[in-house]
């Protein structure tokens, strides 16, 4: 099994965590790394106008896009929980937030680069086998560059806790992408946009810090994985992501 098979197969809890800890970034590369095609499927003329800039059949393009990936990764995170701070003190709509978040200039070195996801799972695959690729998939699907610490709030988050609080954020997700008017037909800026907004109403209501959930996720992981009812909470969530994105 390869290593983007591997990371495919880890994907349906870490997702969930993804969502509540702010990195946006990598549920992108997570969806692709599960559709991904046949490595046959390449073509020099898909290729033809990237190779210059990006180089994505070397080793060294591959690594410098997963790099640039996880440095906007951290700031990524630390927008989102300020959009996400925002969005509660100022009860700011789904509508308002992509406002904001047009504003906030969030960092995406796919579209700097005019890469699809689909681009890079395909140069993924040709280099999964590379262990420097490798270790570049694991930083960016790992925690944040300064770890997660366990707090005494998230050592207070049970398995039924943990249940709780991803069932409301379920409900506030679909809530959201039924929204008529999600402000803008950019599935990244409405995903975005989504998160910051629950992640505000979640940390209100439940009076823990996205960061206290994830470390609580991240120490649980095993039990979690083995939950039927948090796959089933999994299942909804993309469900209502892929939604609210326009797929």
């Amino acid at each position: 099994m390869g290593i983007v098979d591997t990371i495919a197969a880890k994907l349906e809890c870490k997702k969930i965590t993804l969502l509540v800890g702010g990195a946006a970034a990598v549920v992108g590369i997570a969806i692709a790394l599960k559709q991904r095609p046949a490595k046959h499927g390449k073509t020099r003329a898909a290729s033809v106008g990237k190779q210059a800039a990006t180089n994505l059949d070397s080793k060294e393009g591959v690594l410098s896009i997963l790099q640039e990936m996880a440095s906007s990764q951290s700031a990524c995170r630390q927008q989102l929980k300020e959009l996400a701070a925002e969005t509660q003190s100022k009860s700011l709509s789904l509508s308002q937030a992509c406002a904001r978040y047009t504003q906030m200039g969030v960092s995406d070195p796919l579209a700097i680069h005019k890469l699809s996801m689909i681009e890079l799972n395909r140069a993924l695959s040709e280099h999964e086998e590379d262990p420097a690729v490798q270790q570049a998939i694991a930083t960016l699907m790992g925690s944040p560059p300064t770890g997660v610490t366990a707090t005494q709030a998230s050592q207070a988050l049970t398995i039924q806790k943990l249940a709780d609080i991803h069932n409301f954020m379920l409900a506030e997700f679909e809530k959201l992408a039924a929204c008529s008017d999600k402000g803008s037909r950019d599935g990244k800026a409405v995903t975005f946009a989504a998160q910051a907004v629950v992640a505000g109403k979640t940390e209100a209501k439940f009076k823990v810090s996205p960061e206290d959930v994830e470390a609580a996720m991240l120490a649980q992981q095993g039990a979690l994985a083995c939950s039927d009812e948090f796959s089933s909470i999994n299942l909804k969530l993309q469900q209502a992501m892929a939604k609210l994105a326009g797929s």
